[in-house]
């Protein structure tokens, strides 16, 4: 491969690999070992590019017959993962892409934040049922000084291999209060999307939101935070509806010539009639 270094070639690789779309990490792995000169070379730092791309694509997986998610948020050490609806930590084994066991939460909850992370919980799985028929949500929480930390994941995933499409929503969000005070909300949406018949073509886009909403008591606090979140979600899915309706008449149309490369209109008329005359 010219001059490149071996390690130039790895960090390449795993560029590639990171950048997988949705549900075809695998495939991407085994093009890329094939373009390798040697495909052992990223053996050694395969263990750390899986974990890095199972969590940020928040992978849902089963857990016994619960739907829970791979996710740095709730991430224990590197291979155990916070499920905190079910009260256990799953191991996970990131090669193979599966859970390989589990245990009880033992200390991993903060105890004053609990019943706040709990109520967000059952409202916020209600949310993600209701409007994301794919999707898998968590909620994790924590405490910064004399704050309470609560973050609400949702992964939605929707792979059609045989139509030649795969993709998947991503949205995560903070929020940050002291007991019966104002919350501080924000979020990061992303969705990613791939459409690969005859083609290739992409859809990665990513925005930041934020709110802020009346706390109260652990249901108040709850129902306020996911009201918010639906309305800034909705806002966020009814854009890229209205870019997707109007970029034929722009985007689209940008990309093609006003005019042949002769710079004249065709007269499609005396062409037509040139055509019938030469009928006998």
């Amino acid at each position: 491969m010219g001059d490149v270094t071996e390690e130039e070639m790895i960090q390449i690789a795993n560029n590639f690999l990171l950048a997988s779309p949705p549900g075809e990490f695998m495939e991407v792995v085994t093009d890329v070992r094939g373009l390798l000169p040697d495909d052992s070379l990223i053996n050694d730092t395969a263990p750390i590019t899986f974990r890095e791309y199972n969590t940020v694509q928040m992978l849902q997986v089963y857990n016994g017959e619960v739907d829970v998610l791979v996710s740095k948020h709730g991430e224990v050490s590197d291979t155990e993962y916070l499920d905190p609806r079910s009260g256990q930590v799953f191991s996970f084994d990131h090669i193979r892409q599966e859970v390989t066991g589990s245990r009880p939460i033992s200390g991993e909850l903060d105890g004053q934040v609990e019943p706040y992370r709990s109520a967000i919980d059952q409202a916020f799985e209600k949310y993600a049922r209701e409007f994301y028929a794919n999707g898998t949500s968590a909620v994790y929480s924590s405490k910064k000084g004399s704050d309470f930390v609560v973050t609400m994941c949702i992964s939605s995933s929707k792979f059609n291999p045989n139509n030649f499409w795969n993709g998947r929503w991503r949205s995560v969000w903070t929020a940050t209060f002291k007991p019966n005070g104002q919350v501080s909300l924000n979020g990061t949406l992303r969705i990613n999307v791939h459409y690969y018949e005859d083609g290739n073509v992409q859809l990665n886009t990513e925005a930041e939101r934020s709110a802020s909403v009346a706390g109260g008591n652990p249901q108040a606090t709850a129902d306020n935070i996911v009201k918010a979140i639906r309305k800034e979600e909705a806002n966020y899915q009814q854009n890229i509806d209205n870019s997707y309706a109007t970029m034929g008449d722009t985007t689209f149309k940008a990309l093609r010539r006003v005019l042949p490369i002769t710079r004249m209109k065709v007269n499609w008329e005396k062409i037509r009639t040139s055509r019938m005359g030469g009928i006998r």
